[in-house]
């Protein structure tokens, strides 16, 4: 077994002063401050394959650098560096990383982990920066008068950076103004699962805005009906950003009396040469059977923090975002057609053949959402495709309604 790069990291590449480099980040915050890496220590890095002992990426770099004097000691001091920087998947990082897990599991409650860099870490600053960006779109007289008379059941809304995404945001979370609910599901897309399907946490969420406790009862009995396919444990929830968000909007709408069940959903990918819609995955009926009995609860309100498409070179893609952009816009008109239809096989059919092409992160929890919704109506809201010209690349969302 050679030296192996830990796969839990957020790497980004783009170009930094004319050349090539890559932007890692820490999620688990082992490497404190994201890492800016080119030259020679990126070219290191592209040699750590899991196949490659520490000789033998020397001398493959010795070779491609034309044997230069040095450049064995070169690699070994750059090889050192990875390490004291937690970047390889070795015997003390899952030492690290298991400590972390202990602790974060011994917590009754998950508190914020983005207030003070995503958006105000206090209170105040924070309520004020949530009313601006619901301010930016307004429903007309008639518009309000319609929502106020309809049970609005579920809502998608982005997971994206708050202030890239804030039309949408601002769009989804007005048809929640003057409801009330006793229990919101909050479906995200679990960036950081590895090996469940989904991740079900028993913990109270905090933000600046207060506690919100978790329902318990509710998230305990899920977790037991998705069996094998659940995570052991919940901390995917620790760093998570797509149920962070909308909670963040859910507290200044409807304040904090409300109980939370918080899941997050991996991928989906994987079964597609075994079902035709998730309802077919082996295992996973029991769970979709809980989510309906919770779904026809009046009081019960179900949201989905999701984003579509992500291209360009900082998904992997060789073209760029503009390049990609015709033909993404289209490929999100078709799930937003299924998912407007309320046909959750169609939209399976969808995405079966293009959908880690186009790298649907709320693929999973938009799947789900039409199993438990499918003779509701949809509403659309709106959509965006948000272009990072830095990385030439772009994220696509949108905002829906469910009645």
């Amino acid at each position: 077994m050679g030296l192996k790069l830990r796969t839990d990291l957020d790497i980004q590449p783009f170009y930094y002063e004319g050349e090539k480099a890559l932007l890692i980040t820490d999620h688990l915050g082992l490497l404190k401050n994201p890492l800016l890496l080119r030259g020679a220590g990126l070219e290191i890095l592209s040699l750590i394959d899991g196949r490659r002992e520490e000789r033998d990426i020397q001398l493959e770099f010795l070779r491609r650098q034309g044997y230069q004097l040095g450049g064995a000691e070169l690699v070994r001091e750059i090889l050192d560096q990875f390490k004291k920087l937690g970047l390889l998947d070795d015997e003390d990082f899952r030492r690290k990383k298991k400590a972390l897990v202990e602790e974060f599991s011994k917590c009754s409650e998950r508190k914020a982990a983005l207030a003070g860099e995503a958006y105000p870490a206090e209170a105040d600053k924070l309520r004020r920066f949530l009313a601006e960006i619901l301010s930016l779109t307004s429903l007309t007289r008639e518009e309000k008068r319609q929502a106020s008379r309809r049970s609005l059941r579920a809502l998608v809304a982005p997971h994206i950076d708050l202030r890239s995404g804030q039309r949408l945001y601002s769009l989804a979370y007005q048809a929640l103004e003057e409801k009330n609910y006793r229990r919101v599901v909050v479906l995200g897309t679990g960036h950081q699962l590895e090996t469940g399907l989904l991740s079900i946490s028993e913990k109270d969420f905090s933000t600046p805005l207060g506690l919100v406790r978790n329902d318990r009862e509710v998230s305990a009995g899920l977790k037991k009906a998705a069996g094998q396919l659940a995570e052991p444990d919940d901390f995917a929830h620790r760093r998570e950003h797509s149920i962070e968000f909308q909670l963040l909007f859910l507290q200044y709408l409807l304040g904090n009396e409300f109980q939370l069940v918080p899941i997050l959903c991996s991928s989906l990918y994987a079964y597609h040469k075994v079902a035709r819609r998730p309802a077919e995955i082996p295992g996973l009926r029991p769970f979709l059977a809980e989510l309906k009995n919770l779904a026809v609860e009046e009081k019960t309100l179900f949201v989905t923090g999701v984003d579509l498409s992500h291209v360009g070179l900082k998904f992997g893609h060789c073209r760029t975002a503009s390049q990609m952009k015709e033909e993404t816009v289209s490929f999100d008109h078709d799930l937003i057609e299924a998912m407007l239809h309320a046909e959750p096989e169609k939209f399976w059919r969808y995405a079966r053949p293009a959908g880690e092409t186009y790298n649907v992160c709320g693929y999973s929890a938009l799947a789900l959402l039409l199993e438990i919704f499918s003779q509701r109506q949809v509403v659309f809201l709106g959509y965006d495709l948000v272009e990072e010209k830095a990385t030439a690349s772009a994220v696509s969302f949108a905002a829906l309604a469910i009645y």
